[in-house]
Formats: C-alpha cells, sequence, structure tokens
C-alpha cells in the first residue's frame, strides 16, 4: 500500500516553504538594491509591505480540506455509517491564519529595523560602499533566523527563518486534520483500531511506529496504545504520518521502511535539501555582487555553486 497522505503533505508544505523563500530572496534584493540607491527608510518599508503586507494563504485551506477528504475517502468507501449522530471534534488543535500573519508582520517589522540601522552607516559616509554591501551579505542571511521554536517546558529549542517557521506551523496544521479526520470516521464507523502507513524518507523518531495498527482506546489487548506512538514522538514539527482506520491485514504494507538503508536515505534527502536551498541562496548572493559591481566576488560564488551542483549530483 502506497502511503499517498504523506506524498500530498511533503508537496504541499515544499511548495509552501519554496513560496516564502521567494519573498525572502525577493526582500533581499530590494534590501541591497535599495542600499546601494541609499534610499530613504520609508521607501523600503513601503516596497516590502508590497511583498509581505498581503499574502495570500487560502490555499492552505484548501489543501488542508483537500486531505481531509482523501483521507475520509479511504476511511468510509464501502463502509456503513454506524453512528450517524456522532460529532466532529478537534482532538487535535490547529494553528489559525492569524499565526502565520503574526510571524510575517514580525518578520517585516525586524528586517525594516534592520535596513533603516544600515542605511544609517551608509549615510555616514566613512564606509566603501561597495566593500561594506559585500561584507554585509552574509550578516543579512545570518539576521533570518529570528523565530523562537519552544520546548514543552518553554525553554527555546531553536531558531528558524520565516520560510522554515512557517511550513513547519502548516505541516503540522496538515497532519493533525488529517488525525482529527480519522478520530471522527472512527466514531461513524464504530471502528477502534488504527494503522499507520510507513512511507519511505521516516525520520528515526518515527520509524519504529510506523507500519503497524494501533488501538485508539487502548481497550484492544491485541494492540498497543495509540498514544504511545504519539507520545513517542509520531507527530513531532514537519512529521508526514496519517492515521487510517484499519479493517484487515491486507492494509499491512511488506516494507515498513525502517532499516538502516531507509535511515541513510532519510539523511541523505536531507542533505540535498539543505544543499538546493544554499545554492538558491548563492544565486542571489551573485545577483547581487553583480549589481554592486563585485565582479570579482561574483565569480567566487560562480564557483561555489557549481561545487554544490556537483555534490548534490553525488548525492543523487
Amino acid at each position: 500500500m502506497k502511503d499517498e497522505f504523506s506524498i500530498f503533505i511533503n508537496d504541499s508544505v515544499y511548495y509552501t516553504q519554496t513560496e516564502y523563500y521567494k519573498l525572502i530572496n525577493k526582500t533581499k534584493e530590494l534590501f541591497f538594491y535599495s542600499l546601494q540607491e541609499q534610499k530613504p527608510a520609508s521607501y523600503f518599508k513601503k516596497e516590502a509591505n508590497k511583498i509581505w503586507g498581503n499574502i495570500d494563504h487560502s490555499y492552505m485551506e484548501q489543501r488542508i480540506q483537500e486531505l481531509e477528504e482523501m483521507i475520509s475517502a479511504k476511511n468510509l468507501e464501502g463502509r456503513k455509517i454506524l453512528n450517524p449522530n456522532a460529532k466532529f471534534e478537534q482532538i487535535f488543535p490547529l494553528d489559525s491564519e492569524s499565526k502565520y500573519i503574526d510571524i510575517e508582520r514580525k518578520y517585516e517589522k525586524v528586517v525594516n529595523k534592520y535596513y533603516k540601522d544600515r542605511l544609517k552607516t551608509i549615510n555616514n559616509g566613512f564606509v566603501d560602499k561597495e566593500t561594506y554591501l559585500t561584507n554585509l551579505i552574509e550578516k543579512y542571511d545570518k539576521m533570518q533566523s529570528i523565530i523562537p521554536y519552544y520546548n514543552k517546558n518553554g525553554t527555546i529549542r531553536s531558531y528558524h527563518n520565516i520560510a522554515s517557521y512557517n511550513s513547519m506551523v502548516y505541516n503540522t496544521n496538515l497532519t493533525k486534520a488529517g488525525w482529527n479526520r480519522t478520530l471522527y470516521d472512527s466514531k461513524l464507523l464504530e471502528n477502534d483500531l488504527v494503522y499507520l502507513p510507513a512511507h519511505p524518507g521516516a525520520c528515526p523518531l518515527c520509524m519504529q511506529f510506523q507500519g503497524k495498527v494501533y488501538s485508539i482506546s487502548g481497550k484492544n489487548p491485541k494492540y498497543p496504545k495509540q498514544s504511545i506512538a504519539i507520545e513517542g514522538g509520531v507527530g513531532h514539527p514537519n512529521c508526514k504520518h496519517e492515521w487510517v482506520l484499519y479493517w484487515d491485514s491486507s492494509q499491512i504494507q511488506e516494507d515498513k521502511y525502517n532499516d538502516i538503508a531507509w535511515e541513510e536515505y532519510y539523511e541523505r534527502k536531507q542533505k540535498i535539501q539543505s544543499l538546493q536551498l544554499e545554492r538558491t541562496n548563492l544565486k542571489v548572493d551573485k545577483r547581487i555582487l553583480e549589481s554592486i559591481g563585485n565582479y570579482g566576488e561574483a565569480d567566487k560564488v560562480q564557483a561555489k555553486i557549481r561545487a554544490l551542483n556537483s555534490k548534490i549530483k553525488e548525492l543523487k
């Protein structure tokens, strides 16, 4: 059985992440163009707001509904509704659109202040503009990781840029929306058993739990309680696993994708994505360096891009 749900979530989240990176890179090029031309802070603020001020998130909700329909069709196909009065509950709460907007406003505020402060340095006339802008490129990238991700105990686990963070929030919304749908279907059909489809590229945290049957209530002595898998890590940020109702052994996959080879596949996949992102950023840097007239540094960046292309090709 192919796990079409993890593929759907992965594609949806990847699309979201790449869309945010387009906005990040567009802002970066605006930032350096504005500094080079010594545009006032009001100009940069106005132009940046054109990028971030009215982002359309409607596709996110549309994709969530599509996933819910896919899961429901899988669960209910050919089955008779035994409990038509069952009520839908959002057992696993989803973040609202305001979550994305709040992060976008925070990012916009930070980048505006960063521009205003850098503009003061250039306007004072004591720095060589080309040298200053060249050195600023790397510093600008480090400024992107401003959004904290918290552990359950309230401590900060890591910092993310807006593309990483908002796509992670969206990933969680997709995953939990599917979970809520299956729990609702379990009430409609009065079926306490669920199956966690295995998929290639699953993280080591989830591998031990995928491809197995669980009891939602824990009352079936033949199967472990669903909460054991969830407490063990299934459903972590960026998790792609969905629960479906379990009916018979035909649903059990032969390949659980949980051996060392698949773990290495996961690590290689993560490395490729990281290198691809680095390559995209370098292409933006190359354009910026060319725009400020530093062709020597632009050539060095091009050499890095070629090296990354070779690494990516080797990993594939």
